[in-house]
C-alpha cells in the first residue's frame, strides 16, 4: 500500500500553483472544474507525490485559533505535510531569501534531525525536514 495523494484546499489555485512549482518543483498535470458546484480541482505531481489542490469559490479561511504552529498542533485533525531534503540550511536559506512566511525558525528533533516549518499562500503548514 502507499499513499495516493494529499488534498488540499486553497483560495487560489494559480497562487498556490506558482508556490507549490517555484519551491517544491511540482508540476501541473490536470485541472477540471466541477460544473455547477463552484469546486476546481488541480492535480500536481513530482516523482510519487501527488497534491491535489481544490479550490471553491466560496472558501472558507482557516480559524485564528489555528494560526500558530502549537495551537494547530494541538487541534484535532490533518495538520500538516513534509517534505525532506538533503541540504536543511540550504532550503532554509532558499526559503528566506525568498521571503516565504515560516511558522517556526530551525529546530531540531530529540533524535538529532533537524526541521522548520513554512506557510503557503493559505497559510497551510508545510514542514522542511532533513532526511534520514
Amino acid at each position: 500500500m502507499k499513499l495516493a495523494h494529499v488534498a488540499i484546499s486553497v483560495s487560489h489555485i494559480n497562487k498556490s500553483l506558482i508556490f507549490y512549482r517555484k519551491h517544491f518543483g511540482f508540476r501541473l498535470v490536470k485541472e477540471y472544474p466541477h460544473k455547477g458546484s463552484g469546486l476546481t480541482i488541480a492535480i500536481l505531481k513530482k516523482h510519487d507525490i501527488v497534491l491535489e489542490l481544490f479550490e471553491f469559490k466560496e472558501h472558507k479561511l482557516l480559524p485564528k485559533y489555528r494560526r500558530t504552529l502549537e495551537a494547530d498542533l494541538q487541534t484535532i485533525g490533518a495538520k500538516h505535510f513534509s517534505f525532506a531534503v538533503a541540504d536543511i540550511k540550504g532550503a532554509y536559506r532558499k526559503f528566506r531569501k525568498a521571503g516565504v512566511p515560516f511558522a517556526c525558525d530551525m529546530r531540531v528533533f530529540d533524535n538529532g534531525a533537524r526541521y522548520f516549518f513554512i506557510r503557503d499562500p493559505d497559510g497551510i503548514l508545510v514542514e522542511v525536514m532533513e532526511e534520514g
